[in-house]
């Protein structure tokens, strides 16, 4: 994993999807990323993406195409790659993010929610990378993680 300036703007840390997690009381589901730092990052995500996610991460094949592999298909008829995803800011509780496709050299910033940025990341094993400032409005190290009632 690598830190630096993406862009010469705004500085990026890398990260990884360390797991799925589930509220104690069941009824919200998380997304964590881990820095290079062991800075941890939750995003709330809905049921449908947390499934997305986990099938990713368990390289499941669907008999049929679901949102994320067709996304994933029509980048590559269109002789794109998806670079990378960045989660760009952290507003009000709502956190932003982008999809960042290259095609014949050039670069091409798509709006994402995060969840959808890291369901496409998780199928094509690109790099995730967050905002420092997300990092220092909202992560977490592994033993305040533990008392926040959340189960991996």
């Amino acid at each position: 994993m690598q830190r630096g300036c993406y862009r010469y703007t705004v500085c990026m840390i890398e990260a990884v999807i360390e797991d799925i997690a589930m509220s104690g009381e069941g009824t919200h589901f998380l997304v964590l990323l881990r820095t290079v730092e062991d800075e941890i990052l939750p995003i709330v995500i809905d049921h449908l993406q947390a499934m997305s996610l986990v099938a990713a991460r368990m390289e499941e094949k669907p008999e049929r195409p679901h949102t994320h592999d067709l996304m994933l298909s029509m980048i590559e008829m269109l002789g794109a790659t998806l670079e990378r995803i960045e989660i760009t800011d952290l507003k009000d509780g709502t956190f932003y993010g982008q999809v960042v496709l290259k095609r014949a050299g050039v670069e091409f910033d798509l709006d994402s929610r995060p969840s959808d940025a890291l369901a496409l990341a998780a199928r094509a094993d690109c790099p995730v990378l967050i905002a420092r400032k997300v990092m220092e409005q909202h992560s977490y190290t592994d033993d305040e993680l533990s008392g926040e009632g959340f189960e991996a």
